[in-house]
């Protein structure tokens, strides 16, 4: 699949004995994902946070954005 990907936040919860990383990724590309699908890039497994939002535009070409979540730890 073709797309740009992009960082987009990063947060480390204090929480008692456990020490998970949450990071947030943004991805713009002209095909379709569905919420709860995953994706893999770079090693990692990235998840669909939420309904990807479909952009089109009077002239020029139809493309999505999807917000994407990646837990560690």
């Amino acid at each position: 699949m073709w797309g740009l990907l992009q960082p987009v936040t990063s947060a480390e919860p204090a929480e008692p004995g456990r020490r998970p990383v949450t990071t947030a990724w943004r991805l713009f590309g002209i095909e379709r994902l569905v919420a709860r699908e995953r994706i893999e890039w770079r090693e990692r497994v990235l998840e669909v946070d939420g309904e990807p939002d479909c952009w089109e535009p009077r002239f020029g070409h139809v493309h999505y954005e999807t917000r994407l979540r990646h837990v560690e730890g």
